[in-house]
């Protein structure tokens, strides 16, 4: 198969430089050449000098393949394995390489310390050429197998061999018989079996010192001669020599890496141990030399290196990076033999802010089965991080419960947080009492801090709660081994009490420090955008997030339900609610969850599925009856149940949310605004069987009182609605303007019940058409106005029904109204 090699022509096959010399040998007409063939082992210097004796005997000039003193003029002196000779006769071959009268090659490896070496080839550099062997390509394994090689398996076998000539010829020779069927094997399990046979040779030829130069190549490491000295223990100048040797080997390539898929050979020599002990012996010296980088750390780590100056230095590494590299790093120190006291807060820690809760989980379940009471408590504490974001606080309470707040210690105020998350006002209480006796180190203060809050905003007077909860921000270091920033809660409290500008503060606040929760928190800062009316904000900033716990799953889809619902686009939002049916199946209701629960409660009913979520919503019902119906975190879900009655068309189910807004008016501004707000909304819905008839200056207050408190788009939907039980014009027209004024930006038309928003929705003959529709035309006289036919008109009218979500003639004119359709002409 593969081309004849052994004659001069295909000796040289894919070797276009010694193919050169060759031909400038045959056409020198006998003139005297100089030239310096360099290669490492295995690279053809052998078959160079052979082809150009060859040549030079067919023109007739006697060859010398020793070294004489005196060579008679017009001889060819060919020297081969220049490496190997002593440098009084390396300086003699520089001096014959000067005369004028003979032609001088000489062929070796490289020896880039070697002086004698060096004067030699510039002396035949400064009359001739360094011819140097390169690595032969895949076309050249090609051509050398007498082009009956396909293009890749040859380039399989440059790769394998480095392209090194001896190696692929070793391939192509069993390849070859191969194809003469001698067994089953594939060609490619036979050319790397020849390959890893003749490496093995290879390497069984090298000393200690130039295989310990390879074991530091194949470590990743570069083989300079320092690191080469402290890590053999052999003094400079051997480890020099030995580098040389190294890197004629024919085992190094660009950059001294070791060849690829060489490994197993150099195992099989030198021994699983010794390669061992070398690398070892290497990631003392780099840690010694302050050389070694994080790479070669953790890979030293997974070769089973167990050493305190390792583990250290991992360390160092992890603390300086974020992320998943934090936690390999980490993993990495624990298994060098770092202290689990040191590292599992850390390791958790970064992963729970890379929301790798698999590795978090193992953390907490190996320190849970402790017998040490603080490493118990630092499972706890895992463990009800890692249930949080799952979204299970029960789980995070029965930890806490389980643990105990005599055991609790510093971690009290923790198990306040999770408790109250869950309802259970008596357990936190418990814990919250034994917080107090926690050191007063500045996270142990801030945790205090954070449980004082909670523990306030479950009282009659909200006003107290957030104030601790700033302060703890301050204290807190970045950490997130907790099951809720500080940060998220102050948000989530001014979310719940309508303060959309200090919800906007504390996001500011903690875009400057650099807060540890970016999705949590990016998320959170969407929901402030939405409540806001900013849609293109809020979807830009979801959108962006990467959400991959439950929780952060859980607000991200009820951000889409919750945009959707309020541009008025019915498609999307049944999209929407598709999309978030499996996250809901998995959920269970806590106190930071409301909100999220609260618009997917919505957007079940809007698509006709709210089975789906009703006992989730009775859950949370009895979540605030245990925790006493607090104001400030149970006005927001009251108001949610509100909304949820007029989208049921149920007002019965209005009174018990409307009656406790009505109470927590009482100690909560916010609570005061839906209180009155819900009352003139059920006014409207009562219509005439109102005990006392609405007027358009209440809706209109309501409605912008809404918008102050972060409920533009449902101020924009009560004054729409109002809008249509208003007997005068100009009033109906008044609060047509406000619901357009205050509506939420970027939204469509509005959808079904009462969804208020622009026009966007239609196109422009859509509008038109329904600009018409509004004024009582018929499809013939709409027809006839726009120059299109009535049966065109049809087909505009059944695309807005589609695009409003609407059924019947009834709610697309109620829908069109509340948009402002028909408004100039009332």
């Amino acid at each position: 198969m593969p081309t004849d090699l052994t004659s001069p022509a295909g000796a040289l096959a894919g070797m276009p430089d010694a193919q050169s010399l060759l031909l400038d040998v045959e056409s020198s007409a006998g003139r005297p050449l100089r030239a310096h063939v360099v290669g490492v082992a295995g690279s053809g210097k052998s078959a160079v000098l052979t082809a150009l004796s060859d040549a030079l005997h067919r023109i007739g000039i006697p060859v010398v393949h020793d070294i004489p003193l005196d060579p008679e003029p017009g001889c060819a002196v060919l020297v081969d394995d220049a490496q190997d000779r002593d440098d009084a006769t390396l300086a003699h071959l520089a001096t014959l390489a000067v005369r004028a009268d003979i032609t001088v090659v000489v062929a070796g490896e490289p020896r880039d310390h070697r002086d004698a070496i060096a004067d030699l080839s510039a002396a035949l550099r400064s009359r001739g050429r360094v011819v140097p062997l390169r690595p032969i390509s895949a076309a050249g394994v090609v051509e050398r197998s007498g082009r009956h090689l396909l293009a890749g398996p040859a380039a399989a076998i440059a790769r394998a061999t480095g392209g090194n000539r001896a190696a692929i010829d070793a391939a192509l020779h069993a390849v070859e018989i191969q194809g003469q069927g001698t067994d089953g094997r594939t060609l490619d399990t036979v050319a790397a079996t020849a390959i890893s046979a003749w490496q093995h040779r290879q390497l069984r030829r090298l000393d200690r010192n130039a295989l310990a130069v390879l074991t530091i190549a194949a470590a990743g490491s570069s083989p300079d001669p320092d690191t080469v000295a402290q890590t053999a223990t052999v003094s400079r100048t051997e480890a020099v020599a030995a580098v040389d040797r190294a890197r004629g080997s024919g085992f190094l390539g660009d950059s001294d890496f070791f060849l690829p898929g060489a490994e197993a050979s150099l195992v099989a020599v030198v021994g699983a141990h010794q390669i061992g002990s070398t690398r070892a012996e290497l990631v003392r010296v780099l840690i010694a030399n302050r050389a070694l980088d994080a790479d070669r750390a953790i890979a030293a780590a997974d070769e089973g290196m167990v050493d305190p100056a390792l583990a250290e230095t991992l360390c160092e590494f992890a603390r300086a990076a974020a992320g998943h590299r934090a936690v390999t790093l980490w993993s990495a120190a624990r298994v060098a033999g770092a202290d689990p006291a040191t590292t599992d807060v850390a390791l958790a820690q970064a992963a729970l802010e890379s929301d790798d809760l698999d590795v978090a989980s193992r953390i907490a379940d190996a320190a849970l089965a402790s017998e040490s009471t603080d490493t118990i408590r630092t499972g706890v504490r895992v463990a009800s991080a890692v249930a949080s974001r799952r979204g299970t606080y029960s789980r995070a309470a029965q930890l806490f419960r389980w643990l105990g707040p005599d055991r609790a210690g510093a971690d009290a105020a923790i198990g306040v947080v999770a408790l109250i998350a869950s309802g259970d006002r008596e357990g936190a209480a418990a814990f919250a009492e034994a917080s107090h006796s926690a050191p007063p180190t500045a996270d142990n203060a801030s945790s205090g801090l954070l449980a004082d809050g909670l523990v306030a905003s479950l009282g009659s007077d909200p006003a107290p709660a957030l104030g601790p909860v700033l302060r703890s921000m301050s204290l807190r270091r970045v950490s997130v081994v907790e099951p809720e920033s500080a940060a998220a809660l102050a948000i989530l409290l001014n979310l719940h009490g309508g303060d959309l500008g200090g919800a906007q503060a504390v996001l500011n606040r903690v875009h400057e420090t650099n807060d540890g929760y970016v999705v949590r928190l990016d998320l959170l800062r969407a929901w402030t955008a939405m409540m806001a009316g900013d849609l293109a904000e809020a979807t830009a900033v979801a959108t962006a997030a990467t959400a991959r716990s439950h929780r952060d799953l859980l607000l991200r889809h009820a951000l889409a339900v919750g945009i959707a619902r309020r541009r008025g686009d019915s498609g999307a939002l049944n999209n929407a609610w598709r999309d978030a049916q499996a996250v809901v199946a998995e959920a269970e209701v806590d106190l930071f969850a409301l909100l999220p629960l609260g618009e997917l409660w919505l957007a079940a009913i809007r698509c006709g599925d709210v089975a789906r979520v009703a006992h989730l919503a009775a859950d949370a019902g009895r979540l605030l009856t245990d925790l006493g119906d607090p104001s400030v975190w149970s006005a927001a879900w009251h108001w949610y149940g509100v909304q949820a009655a007029i989208l049921s068309d149920d007002p019965v189910t209005l009174v018990p949310h409307a009656r406790a807004l009505g109470e927590a008016s009482e100690s909560s501004s916010y609570a005061a605004v839906l209180a009155q707000a819900g009352r003139v909304w059920l006014k409207v819905l009562q219509g005439e069987d109102a005990q006392t008839p609405v007027v358009a200056a209440d809706i209109d207050v309501a409605a912008r009182s809404l918008q102050r408190v972060g409920h533009a788009f449902d101020g924009a939907r009560l004054a729409a609605e109002g809008a249509l039980r208003i007997g005068d014009t100009r009033s109906a027209t008044a609060l047509l303007q406000t619901a357009r004024t205050i509506g939420p930006t970027a939204t469509t038309a509005p959808v079904g019940a009462g969804d208020v928003g622009t026009q966007s929705a239609l196109s422009d003959r859509e509008a038109e058409v329904a600009e018409q529709l509004v004024l009582g035309l018929t499809y013939r006289e709409i027809g006839a106005t726009l120059y299109i036919s009535a049966k065109t008109v049809e087909h505009h009218v059944a695309r807005i029904r589609r695009r409003l979500g609407v059924g019947s003639r009834s709610e697309l004119m109620s829908a069109l109204r509340a948009a402002g359709y028909g408004a100039g002409a009332s």
